[in-house]
């Protein structure tokens, strides 16, 4: 047998010229196995195999969604943090068992309103990527309990994310935010509200309605005074707030056991 013909030692693991071809092998490895990593290959394989519900794809330089993982419509758990891909495709609607996405750190720039088709979604995180804008449809993930969008390029949070009842961990620091609509008061569930480094100006007092709320982190803002009303979060432990703010309200420094923090950043 010539050198040309000979198997390689990863033909077995990605589907080389020894090895029966497979849908994926184009993206996934194959003759193009340099595109793709021989780990996610051997992932995917894995969830074929064993039936598993949790996939975990991250770091492995990957620029889209792996095609083949949309059949896996029995999936809670997918991960693809730390990668380079840039679009959520619409066909993400098809896991429609996912209870849990996450997609840090990447170079996502939009949420396809297919998203809100994942009805069991319980933790969404696509933190630092590029998104601009939270599309209404957010407002259908009725048992999201985490919403994590921190380091993005949000100008706006929509008045239909008012409608996540179950929502106890919102995190949207460090983006562009100017407003915050009223019925974010309307969270009954959120116990953790960061929203700091971004360019908001006001706090309506609606957010005194949060109460099972632990924590709030508003500096590094606009903002140069809170309302009254904040005195009703009875169950607020952590309050960070800007040195621009003054004074604090007396009703707000006379919540038991809370820890006040100014803070630059």
């Amino acid at each position: 047998m010539s050198e040309e013909n000979q198997p390689q030692p990863t033909d077995a693991v990605l589907g080389g010229r020894n090895a029966h071809p497979r849908p994926y092998d184009a993206v996934l490895g194959g003759k193009k196995k340099e595109i793709t990593p021989p780990e996610a290959v051997k992932k995917i394989e894995r969830v074929i195999s064993e039936n598993l519900k949790k996939l975990d794809l991250t770091e492995l330089n990957l620029k889209e969604f792996p095609p083949e993982i949309f059949k896996f419509t029995h999936l809670t758990s997918l991960d693809l943090s730390n990668n380079q891909i840039t679009t959520i495709p619409e066909k993400i609607g098809q896991l429609y068992n996912l209870k849990q996405l996450t997609l840090n750190s990447n170079k996502i720039t939009a949420i396809p309103v297919a998203l809100g088709q994942l009805s069991k979604l319980k933790n969404l995180n696509i933190n630092f990527n590029q998104i601009t804008a939270i599309p209404k449809s957010i407002g259908q993930f009725s048992k999201l309990i985490e919403l994590g969008l921190m380091y993005n390029k949000i100008t706006s949070i929509p008045e239909a994310l008012g409608q996540l009842f179950k929502l106890k961990e919102l995190y949207l620091n460090h983006n562009e935010i100017t407003f915050i609509p009223e019925t974010l008061g309307q969270l009954s569930s959120l116990e953790v509200l960061w929203l700091d480094g971004n360019k908001i100006t006001f706090i309506p007092e609606t957010l005194g309605q949060l109460s099972n709320l632990k924590e709030l982190f508003i500096q590094k803002n606009e903002i140069t005074f809170i309302p009254e009303t904040l005195g009703q979060l009875r169950k607020l432990k952590t309050l960070g707030i800007g040195y621009k703010i003054k004074p604090i309200p007396e009703a707000v420094k006379k919540i038991r056991y809370l820890n006040i923090m100014r803070l630059y950043y």
